[in-house]
């Protein structure tokens, strides 16, 4: 088996992301990376060079496509274009540099005419199975999974909504279910996810508002108000703690602090109530806390600076006011 794994955003050149975690398996492991501007667009012929030379070192049969975030665009497209291989894509995105998005942070010309991925994921025919992997307390991740949601997609497409951020890969790493997987690749993820109470029930529609909303929230529109209270009213923003974060946050910008302060409490008591809340990506954990303490007036933001220290031991939250 060659297992061609994709660099995810920030691993600098000359370094690849995910190999000491790969590096206890018996696979024969091809490791990619590029610039995150480049986001693996135009770099079809030096990919495919590479992984030609690595089937015909290693004599593999099979190939497994892998990658997270800026990865998994890349294994994605790859095997696509390829038809050769296997894919595990967590949190791919389907439409390149939209707002708020992480290529969305690094947009290039090439971006803009890049293809959009959903449509052709219906057309990709018979082939290895395609699993995608969607956070959908990430806001681009549940747009991915809503633009899927929209498609008569073949039954190699797999797709998986998961209680998770868009760091999915880092969550399922810490609950040893993608070391489970990567041992052979003879687990089904689906059903290792259930397993654990992952797999989201978070209907398309509700998914659809949130991601519209953060969408509009990126774009800095300006009847951004008005979305706010759209939101608030919005019976999912009290269920999707994503989804909550990013009202909390926005109410932040519009100087609804107070507000915004009990909003948020309120997102965190629904994030504490998850079973293995502390399993999910630290990350998006600390992004609460701050956006929290961004909330917070001088007379509770020292408690909870305390409080945060406590969870995070060694993170620095600075007791002072941002404004």
């Amino acid at each position: 088996m060659l297992a061609v794994v994709f660099s995810q955003v920030r691993v600098p050149p000359g370094r690849f992301g995910l190999e000491r975690f790969f590096s206890n398996t018996r696979h024969a492991c091809l490791f990619l990376n590029c610039p995150d501007p480049t986001w693996y667009l135009g770099c079809e012929t030096a990919i495919d060079r590479a992984i030609d030379a690595a089937l015909a070192a290693s004599g593999a049969a099979r190939i497994v496509h892998y990658g997270a975030s800026k990865g998994a665009y890349g294994a994605l497209v790859t095997a696509l274009r390829r038809g050769d291989g296997q894919v595990f894509a967590f949190g791919p995105e389907l439409l390149l540099g939209r707002p708020g998005s992480q290529s969305g942070a690094v947009v290039r010309p090439a971006m803009a005419t890049a293809p959009d991925l959903a449509p052709r994921l219906a057309r990709c025919g018979e082939g290895p199975e395609l699993t995608l992997i969607f956070g959908i307390f990430d806001a681009t991740d549940a747009a991915g999974a809503v633009a899927l949601a929209g498609q008569d997609l073949p039954a190699r497409v797999k797709v998986l909504r998961l209680l998770s951020s868009h760091a999915s890969h880092d969550h399922l790493y810490t609950l040893n279910i993608a070391r489970k997987l990567i041992a052979g690749f003879s687990r089904d993820l689906g059903t290792l996810c259930a397993e654990r109470g992952l797999i989201a029930e978070d209907g398309t529609a509700e998914l659809a508002r949130f991601a519209a909303f953060a969408g509009r929230m990126a774009a800095e529109e300006h009847d951004s108000q008005d979305a706010v209270g759209e939101a608030l009213a919005d019976p999912y923003a009290r269920v999707n703690p994503g989804y909550g974060l990013a009202v909390g946050q926005a109410l932040i910008r519009l100087g609804e602090r107070e507000q915004a302060a009990h909003w948020l409490a309120g997102v965190q008591e629904r994030v504490d109530a998850m079973p293995g809340a502390g399993a999910l990506p630290k990350r998006w954990r600390k992004m609460v806390w701050q956006a929290r303490l961004a909330a917070a007036d001088a007379t509770t933001r020292t408690a909870l600076a305390a409080q945060a220290r406590e969870r995070f031991p060694g993170e620095d939250w600075p007791e002072a006011a941002p404004w």
